[in-house]
């Protein structure tokens, strides 16, 4: 029987280290997307049918990480008897040699083609698509949990405060993702990679724009050219463990300030907008005016409804009373509304659900109207029109 297993924390050590550099306070755990005992696994059985769920034999771990040469690096250093497993399996990654460069351990091919096609009827169910780091004989861990990249940080099925958390991790996984391009490169600088493989490496084009994603026969049966190989390694070739742990070393000795400067505008536009998501994340001040957003209606029952607004994997459950009260916010002020409803319905709506239903995007903030030239001052803020919704 697999022991359960326990996450660490809510970012990998180093890039909880930047964060508490950009931002002014911690950041929330999502407690309703539990990795150790997956909620989207349920007791429900895998079905390619049953997409609202995972496989247990997957969870949502049918994604193979790219890691930058620096968590490269930090998981071959890593000496802890935990972490031996998730050190093997990139060691596996390594001496099988299929992306493996000095700017780190890319995505194979193949599994970048199949997830791109795949979508929803694959993610978090296709067995063939699980993570090499993915620990079944320990319950699902993470074998590189310390030093996973930011896309596996950031990703949560589900969100304590709905669209509001989800814009925040999104903004950081961008974040992230600049950090590490950045730091990827600066490393080979760092270390001497010569000219000659840096234009291999980064060859032009090389931003990904217009790219297509292809494979070759070699690509489809795990093969790497042995030429190939060895010129993207240059003097480094036979070293390639060294290089990333020296690259581990170079990027453990960076503050915050330095990896922002590194990460150039791109690190310093996306800091602002994390920062700002951030704050908004830890606000729970209800918006002035609200109206109805876009809801999917995922069952009905006689006293209850199940609604998806912002992300179909985490819907709210209503009772139909409250969503028969859903049109009084029709764009007025919140406190008028709650009032009416009070008054009218003998209903008492509390500023906790409100702000709830805000979170999830059930209800959404008002959309500022310009008052046409020549129009009356006086004229009331919800007139002229109907809140907008749609329902499915």
């Amino acid at each position: 029987m697999s022991r359960r297993w326990q996450p660490g924390s809510t970012l990998p050590p180093l890039y909880a280290r930047w964060m508490n550099g950009l931002l002014d306070g911690p950041i929330p755990p999502e407690t309703t997307a539990t990795c150790e005992q997956c909620v989207m696994c349920g007791d429900r059985p895998a079905s390619p049918a049953s997409l609202s769920f995972f496989n247990p034999e997957t969870k949502c771990c049918t994604y193979i990480p790219a890691l930058p040469n620096f968590l490269v690096g930090r998981v071959l250093e890593d000496d802890d008897p935990a972490a031996a497993a998730g050190r093997a399996s990139v060691e596996r990654r390594i001496d099988a040699r299929v992306g493996v460069t000095p700017l780190g351990l890319a995505q194979p091919p193949v599994h970048t083609t199949l997830y791109g096609l795949g979508g929803a009827a694959t993610f978090g169910h296709a067995r063939a698509l699980r993570c090499p780091h993915y620990r079944e004989e320990a319950g699902g861990a993470c074998g590189i949990w310390r030093h996973r990249n930011g896309v596996c940080s950031t990703w949560f099925c589900k969100h304590d405060r709905g669209a509001v958390g989800e814009r925040f991790w999104h903004a950081l996984d961008q974040l992230l993702a600049v950090l590490e391009r950045e730091l990827a490169r600066w490393c080979l600088v760092r270390l001497d990679v010569e000219p000659d493989v840096l234009a291999l490496l980064l060859p032009r084009g090389s931003d990904g724009r217009g790219k297509k994603t292809t494979i070759d026969a070699a690509a489809v049966d795990g093969r790497v050219d042995d030429e190939t190989f060895v010129s993207l390694w240059g003097r480094w070739r036979g070293r390639e463990r060294e290089l990333y742990r020296a690259a581990a070393g170079a990027v453990a000795e960076l503050e915050w300030r330095d990896v922002l400067r590194i990460a150039g505008g791109s690190g310093e536009v996306l800091s602002r907008i994390v920062a700002s998501a951030h704050g908004a994340r830890r606000d729970d001040k209800i918006p002035e005016r609200l109206v109805v957003g876009q809801l999917q209606i995922l069952s009905a029952g006689r006293d209850h409804f199940s609604v998806a607004a912002y992300n179909g994997r985490d819907p709210l459950d209503l009772p139909r009373m409250l969503v028969e009260l859903l049109p009084a916010f029709d764009g007025r002020p919140t406190a008028e509304v709650l009032r009416e409803i009070r008054t009218v319905k003998h209903v008492n709506v509390e500023p906790a659900l409100v702000r709830r239903l805000a979170d999830f995007g059930v209800l959404v903030p008002a959309p500022e109207v310009s008052a046409p030239a020549g129009a009356a001052r006086s004229a009331s803020p919800g007139a002229g029109g109907s809140a907008r919704r749609r329902t499915r």
